[in-house]
């Protein structure tokens, strides 16, 4: 069983509230707390169904036992640091010579080193891997998820009953089927 945790939030958002604006064609900003509620909840859909970080975070992968690969269920992202339970009840920062971080079909997985085997877990041990997540700001995919967040967005605000936006369907799409 794996849980995942936010150490540090994203201290922006994808798109900004001056963007989503521009899309609406607002002047005014009398409605800026709804649209903004909007924008996150429109990013927040994105991400969970694409497994994408868009902004700069740091977060936590949480495990109960060693698996033979590690498969990483977010990206992108990057390992800083695997810390485990000791079976004497500490805790320890497993050395990055024991292990091997690799991408393949964009995610990142994590496996013993060759000659190594994951150490052993105290009784109720917790693995715990620290993540440094987000998409660069030249990556390609931010561009379709910015553009997917906007018409979301738009249509979360135009349709306020809720409707289906067809738009973020596909480009959502794009996003998850270049990981297939």
């Amino acid at each position: 069983m794996s849980e995942i945790v936010t150490i540090e939030p994203p201290q922006d958002r994808a798109v900004t509230l001056e963007e989503a604006r521009q899309q609406l064609r607002l002047d005014g900003r009398d409605e800026d707390l709804l649209l903004g509620a909007k924008l996150d909840a429109a990013q927040a859909e994105l991400e969970q169904q694409t497994g994408l970080k868009l902004c700069e975070q740091t977060i936590e992968l949480q495990l109960e036992s060693w698996e033979d690969e590690i498969t990483v269920p977010i990206r992108p992202c990057t390992v800083a640091e695997i810390r485990f339970t000791t079976l004497g009840g500490s805790t320890m920062t497993l050395p990055e010579t024991d292990y091997v971080v690799r991408r393949r079909h964009g995610f990142t997985r994590i496996r013993p080193a060759s000659g190594k085997s994951w150490p052993e877990l105290g009784e109720d041990g917790l693995i715990r891997i620290t993540l440094s997540a987000g998409l660069d700001e030249n990556d390609p995919d931010l561009a379709i998820a910015r553009a997917a967040i906007l018409v979301k967005t738009a249509s979360l605000f135009e349709n306020r009953e809720g409707a289906a936006c067809l738009a973020f369907d596909t480009l959502v799409g794009q996003l998850k089927c270049r990981w297939i």
